[in-house]
């Protein structure tokens, strides 16, 4: 499985080296080059785009800031889903509102791209190992088709129901 990186702050890079160590390809993409270096010098191929990422990947990941910046990697310019392809992934782990979660999901399929919520729990310090808490929310199937990452990514691991859900139970 060819992993995909958008969004390579403190949490995102401390995904990236875990997925790196656990012997999975990762392609990253963040706006601030400087903070894929840690991540390129593991053998991450860093790329100019977030559609690059999801050319080169069955399953793109996603760790920006809001709401805001995930529609903005994921359908402005040069965006995930334009690099589209068949069975193409998206797993949200940005904390964002639930409604807009489900709002991105819906225009991600659409698009015919399958979108996961996958916020988590826990920081850098736990990620780098991979013990963060992740819990999903979107299509059964999908989550189930990819759960060996997500296993890789979180020691615990809730599937909670449709899109929103997820991100709901964390901001309570």
């Amino acid at each position: 499985m060819r992993i995909g990186l958008v969004g390579t702050g403190l949490l995102g890079n401390a995904v990236g080296l875990h997925i790196l160590e656990s012997g999975y390809d990762l392609t990253a993409f963040n706006r601030t080059k400087a903070k894929t270096k840690q991540l390129q010098e593991r053998g991450a191929k860093i790329v100019d785009t977030p559609k690059e990422v999801a050319e080169n990947s069955d399953i793109v990941f996603t760790v920006v800031k809001n709401a805001d910046a995930v529609r903005k990697v994921s359908f402005g310019d040069s965006c995930i889903s334009c690099g589209k392809h068949d069975g193409l992934v998206v797993a949200d782990m940005s904390t964002i509102n639930p409604i807009a979660s489900k709002e991105i999901a819906g225009e991600f399929a659409k698009k015919g791209i399958m979108m996961l919520d996958t916020p988590v729990m826990g920081g850098p310090n736990v990620a780098i190992k991979g013990e963060l808490v992740m819990m999903v929310g979107g299509d059964r199937e999908t989550f189930e088709k990819h759960r060996k990452i997500f296993d890789v990514i979180a020691n615990k691991v809730f599937y909670l129901g449709e899109n929103g859900t997820a991100h709901a139970v964390k901001l309570q």
